[in-house]
């Protein structure tokens, strides 16, 4: 069996910011989805706002994610 390539701490800590923000929008969307069809009139501006912010922050995080992943590879490919 050939071994998998060890991932780098970086870029676990990536993919778990990554999933952390982009599943946090995810709910705070949904919530506000939910609470504006039940008729709620005031929502807090942040539970409104978080996915305009999360959303691009998470796409940042995948983009760096895979650059730390393209330069591991290619490292471990001129060795």
């Amino acid at each position: 069996m050939a071994d998998s390539p060890k991932r780098s701490q970086i870029e676990v800590t990536l993919a778990y910011m990554a999933i952390g923000v982009i599943a946090l929008s995810v709910i705070s969307m949904a919530a506000t989805l939910i609470l504006t069809a039940l008729g709620v009139d005031q929502l807090p501006a942040l539970m409104a706002q978080l996915p305009l912010i999360g959303f691009p922050v998470g796409f940042l995080l995948i983009i760096g994610m895979l650059i730390t992943s393209i330069a591991r590879r290619g490292k471990n490919n001129r060795s």
